[in-house]
């Protein structure tokens, strides 16, 4: 049995359905981190491949590996509200992560380290390689590390890559959990809760390999994706913390993205955002 995970400080967050392709090098990413003081809590939302089989065998080599299975398919939103939900008491930092992505050694280190010196920082995460089906760099983007910033530009778009975040456990009880009416763009949402009430950002560092896969929901839910961004920015729009005339502006603009065809609409993303490798 290896690993801590009696007094974890960090308790890290991954819901699975049938990613068993990519399950192993997700769990292997966290359970070879350079910090060790963390609880795994992997939970199954009633996959049909073999990702049960996997996470259970996982979990008996490394007792911070904490497994749970779903009763039935809860989806995405609401098995990351459940996982808030069986962190341990003794944790003070959440760090979100998804099982089709890989995690960088010393991601939980790094972001550990940088709570704990900046105690106005409600989150933290990082930039990100952007790797295919078969785990190779094709591509990177980078976040803006400044506060000032990144609230400037909020309401133009999401601030932080959701699997990358570390959040302040103590924030996240203040604010809330994922708001569970978006099944998509719940992120977003919550972001807006931390950065109103807490400083957030992104340490200049490369922390996660976010895998692109034709079955992601930017790709397959992309209209719906868009409809949740926009109902999400008109909830904050006039927030005097975010408000700007150039968001207004901006949110105003988007909509025509709503009718662009979606292939158009990805490629202009990944143009905006995407550096190649």
């Amino acid at each position: 049995m290896n690993g801590i995970g009696n007094n974890p400080t960090v308790s890290v967050i991954m819901p699975n359905y049938n990613n068993e392709k990519y399950l192993p090098e997700a769990i292997e990413s966290i359970v070879k981190q350079t910090y060790k003081n963390f609880e795994f809590i992997v939970i199954d939302d009633c996959s049909t491949d073999s990702s049960w089989d996997i996470i259970q065998n996982y979990a008996k080599k490394d007792n911070r590996i904490k497994a749970f299975r779903n009763e039935k398919n809860l989806k995405i939103v609401k098995t990351r509200n459940k996982g808030f939900k069986l962190m341990s008491s003794n944790s003070k930092y959440i760090a979100i992560f998804d099982s089709d992505d890989i995690s960088m050694p010393e991601r939980l280190e790094k972001q550990f380290n940088f709570l704990e010196k900046n105690l106005d920082y409600g989150l933290i995460g990082g930039h990100t390689y952007i790797i295919n089906e078969s785990s190779e760099i094709i591509a990177s983007r980078k976040y803006e590390t400044n506060f000032k910033k990144i609230i400037k530009n909020i309401i133009k778009k999401s601030p932080v890559a959701q699997p990358s975040v570390m959040i302040r456990k103590s924030a996240l009880l203040n604010v809330g959990y994922y708001n569970e009416k978006y099944d998509v763009c719940e992120d977003y949402d919550l972001w807006f809760k931390i950065a109103n009430n807490y400083k957030i950002g992104n340490l200049d560092e490369f922390l996660l390999k976010y895998r692109i896969t034709k079955t992601q929901s930017k790709t397959t839910q992309l209209k719906k994706t868009l409809k949740n961004t926009l109902k999400i920015q008109k909830k904050w729009l006039f927030n005097k913390k975010f408000f700007s005339v150039f968001g207004v502006i901006y949110y105003f603009l988007e909509h025509l993205m709503y009718f662009l065809p979606s292939k158009f609409v990805l490629k202009l993303f990944k143009v905006l955002n995407y550096e190649k490798a």
